[in-house]
């Protein structure tokens, strides 16, 4: 039970997360956006390490893990830097459910591929929800048309 409230509790701050990066992206410009967060990042980390000192791995244990897993932090920039494009442009719903669509069909590659497991479930949920959002952007959009014409009218 507890790890279903901390995985709900990271979806939270996610969304708060993509939000204030967004809104930093457009008053700072993305690059200083961008370094702003991992500046804050990197500040945080360390603050943790030092908290967690005894736990820290030693230099031959960092040196055995295999080099890909060091691009998640690239993947990470990559990732800020979507969603600082991204997050003015579309509703804050519309990223969230994408960012889910996304990662539930990769969920869904990467368990076939490593797994060899395939989940028509997940495939056809993810394309469920794509069809959902879609309907639901064509319906937001035209009670927008609609309400600007009332305003025109008005």
């Amino acid at each position: 039970m507890l790890y279903i409230l901390l995985s709900f509790l990271t979806g939270i701050n996610i969304v708060i997360n993509m939000m204030l990066n967004g809104k930093l992206a457009q008053r700072e410009g993305m690059i200083n956006g961008i370094i702003i967060n991992y500046l804050m990042a990197s500040i945080s980390s360390v603050m943790l390490c030092a908290t967690m000192i005894n736990a820290m791995p030693s230099y031959s244990a960092i040196r055995s893990v295999p080099i890909p897993y060091f691009l998640g932090g690239f993947i990470g920039v990559l990732t800020t830097c979507l969603f600082n494009v991204v997050v003015p442009k579309i509703p804050t719903v519309y990223v969230v459910i994408l960012r889910f669509i996304g990662q539930m069909l990769t969920s869904a590659i990467i368990d076939y591929i490593y797994l060899n497991i395939f989940s028509k479930g997940k495939v056809i949920g993810g394309v469920l929800f794509l069809i959902g959002l879609i309907i639901n952007a064509k319906v937001d959009n035209k009670y927008k048309q609609e309400s600007l014409k009332l305003c025109e009218n008005t």
